[in-house]
């Protein structure tokens, strides 16, 4: 098994290809979704509150699956959990990820969400932002995770990992309702809500860059198009509206 250094190292170098540096909160999904060097799709879909996730390769076209019912901070969590298998693990082919963080996952597993809690939060980047271990109380645990965006159970399982706090601090954290907490503090809800029902089927990157590309070469009909983007539960760009609008005139 890898070592937290080497995981670590491994994640630096991945936003080192986005031309990201080492310290600051990063926009996965827009990174992702626009990382025309890597064949991948994006779909967020309801899958069983025990899956956050499932990604599969083929040759270089790579679908990454996130369960759009878990909280956002989740879902990016997830994304760059999903990232280290496709990327970083030989003749991977089909992966589904469940939500626990337990000890007793398998090897790769572990791997992949210590990958991906350091490519949201650098080792380095966590310790400039406070490397106290005194000042971190409930308050400072609800502004870090807000400020790099991550799910609270990732937050807490990362500081714990990292002697930032103890287990006993961790699970007393556990058991708020976090989301109210944070706006306590003067944050959204957000980062610890699912994706708007309207929003739950939703595919990005690559696929809808190849049907637009095909019919742009007049090499599939606009008829296939538009059934092609149905499928991928784009009906705002078959129908040319936005979903957002739609809500608002509701």
């Amino acid at each position: 098994m890898k070592t937290a250094q080497e995981l670590n190292s491994l994640a630096l170098r991945t936003r080192r290809m986005w031309n990201e540096d080492g310290y600051s909160p990063i926009d996965i999904f827009a990174i992702v979704n626009g990382w025309k060097d890597k064949k991948i799709t994006i779909v967020k879909y309801p899958l069983s509150s025990r899956i956050s996730g499932m990604c599969t390769k083929e040759n270089e076209d790579i679908i990454i699956c996130i369960n759009s019912t878990a909280s956002y901070g989740r879902q990016r969590f997830t994304l760059a959990h999903e990232l280290y298998h496709v990327l970083y693990e030989e003749d991977m082919q089909r992966v589904i990820c469940d939500m626990s963080m337990s000890d007793d996952k398998p090897e790769s597993e572990k791997e992949a969400d210590q990958f991906a809690s350091y490519l949201l939060m650098p080792y380095d980047a966590l310790l400039e932002y406070e490397y106290d271990k005194t000042k971190w109380n409930l308050e400072k645990v609800i502004d870090a995770q807000q400020f790099f965006q991550i799910s609270h159970r990732a937050m807490l399982h990362r500081l714990v990992c990292d002697k930032l706090i103890s287990d006993e601090s961790a699970n007393e954290y556990k058991t708020i309702t976090v989301s109210i907490e944070a706006a306590k503090l003067g944050y959204g809800k957000e980062l610890y809500f699912p994706t708007a029902k309207n929003k739950q089927y939703f595919t990005t990157g690559e696929f809808i860059r190849k049907v637009e590309k095909l019919a742009e070469k007049e090499l599939i009909s606009q008829g296939k198009k538009e059934e092609l983007l149905l499928d991928a539960y784009r009906a705002d760009i078959v129908y040319n509206f936005d979903e957002e609008e739609v809500n608002l005139n509701d």
